[in-house]
């Protein structure tokens, strides 16, 4: 497996209901399912000059700049300012965070 993939697959946990693909962008997209609803929301990381921090479609973040999917999984959203993508160590504790808090 090439680092690409190995770094992208270890970005996105296992609840994760669709993988999408990245964009100019937005990087390591995927859809999770919310726990109170069927809604589906998009995670990813906004990669625009300026941004540099991790957004979610739910309502929560795009009024507060964070929500509680970016939180469980230890992901920074807008609130938070610029953040560079987390290393390998950072990445799996997240995941772990996101499984075992669904």
């Amino acid at each position: 497996m090439n680092n690409k993939l190995q770094t992208m697959t270890s970005l996105i946990p296992s609840n994760a209901v669709e993988i999408l693909p990245d964009t100019d962008r937005f990087k390591y997209r995927y859809s999770i399912k919310s726990a109170s609803s069927d809604k589906l929301y998009r995670i990813s990381y906004d990669n625009a000059p300026g941004a540099g921090y991790w957004t979610c479609s739910c309502p929560g973040n795009i009024r507060h700049g964070s929500c509680k999917h970016l939180e469980a999984a230890g992901l920074k959203g807008r609130k938070y300012g610029r953040t560079a993508l987390p290393d390998r160590k950072q990445i799996e504790a997240s995941r772990l965070a996101l499984i075992h808090s669904a």
